[in-house]
């Protein structure tokens, strides 16, 4: 088996946390740390032996990880600024949200050249087992170009489970994707005299389900709820934003206790 040609992949120093805090990465592979922020930061290891020393706004760092495992870092400057580097033989990638039951969903899989056999396996709770195996993608990949050592799986969600890919030099990183009955949820955003309007709808239709619109705010580090709302007799709901222009926003599917997640919409992002 050859090795895969590494990878460099971006993580953004914000002003006081790691963008993304969690990587997933090949064993070889350069993880680049750029300051996009007006502080000084640093990356510290305990286990990988690693310190970037000072990093000024607009500099960087690198590191190359050549054996797998998982690797906590932090920034000594600012307390609560964490990361954490988890480095496989191979990398899955699949959805980041519920899924509806019986709908299909889409693996992606960074393997060595020359990895062999690729299984997608599942575990429900009583085990890891293979549910399919990955290969090229149908049409050549993504708009007919495939990226070396990118192989491709779909796997039919009947119920929720945790996610690995393997083969025969080690397993990947591990996906949780929870299944849903709950109806599909559709969220469009469009300009207003005064801020914002974003609509929510459901598929299959559910008059009177319960959605919250959620901002993505930096002052409360993470979604924070604005508004609440019943789907009407055709299925959507409105909601008038008059602040945090370009913030990100979504609409999540809620339980009768107004807080238990459902389902939810991709991101939308408010005109500013």
């Amino acid at each position: 088996m050859t090795g895969a040609a590494a990878a460099s992949i971006l993580v953004s120093m914000l002003s006081g946390a790691f963008s993304p805090a969690h990587l997933d990465v090949m064993t070889g592979d350069n993880v680049a740390w750029t300051n996009t922020s007006t502080k000084t930061h640093n990356i510290q290891f305990d286990t990988e032996g690693f310190n970037s020393g000072r990093v000024e706004p607009r500099g960087g760092a690198n590191h190359v990880f050549p054996v797998a495992g998982v690797y906590p870092y932090y920034c000594t400057i600012h307390n609560g600024m964490t990361g954490v580097i988890g480095v496989y033989p191979l990398v899955l990638e699949g959805p980041a949200k519920r899924v509806r039951r019986g709908t299909s969903i889409a693996f992606h899989v960074r393997a060595p050249e020359g990895a062999g056999e690729v299984r997608i396996e599942a575990d429900s709770g009583s085990g890891f087992t293979t549910v399919a195996v990955a290969g090229p993608a149908a049409g050549g990949g993504h708009e007919g170009h495939e990226e070396p050592g990118m192989v491709h799986a779909n796997v039919v969600a009947a119920e929720t489970a945790t996610y690995r890919a393997s083969f025969s030099g080690g397993s990947s990183n591990e996906l949780r994707i929870e299944v849903t009955d709950a109806p599909d949820l559709a969220a469009r955003v469009r300009r207003a005299r005064r801020g914002a309007v974003v609509t929510a709808s459901a598929n299959p239709s559910t008059p009177g389900a319960r959605v919250v619109l959620q901002l993505k705010l930096r002052e409360r580090f993470g979604w924070w709820p604005v508004a609440r709302a019943r789907l009407d007799k055709s299925s959507r709901a409105r909601f008038s934003v008059r602040s945090h222009r370009g913030a990100p926003a979504r609409v999540v599917l809620v339980a009768p206790d107004w807080a238990t997640p459902l389902n939810e919409s991709r991101v939308v992002k408010l005109p500013h």
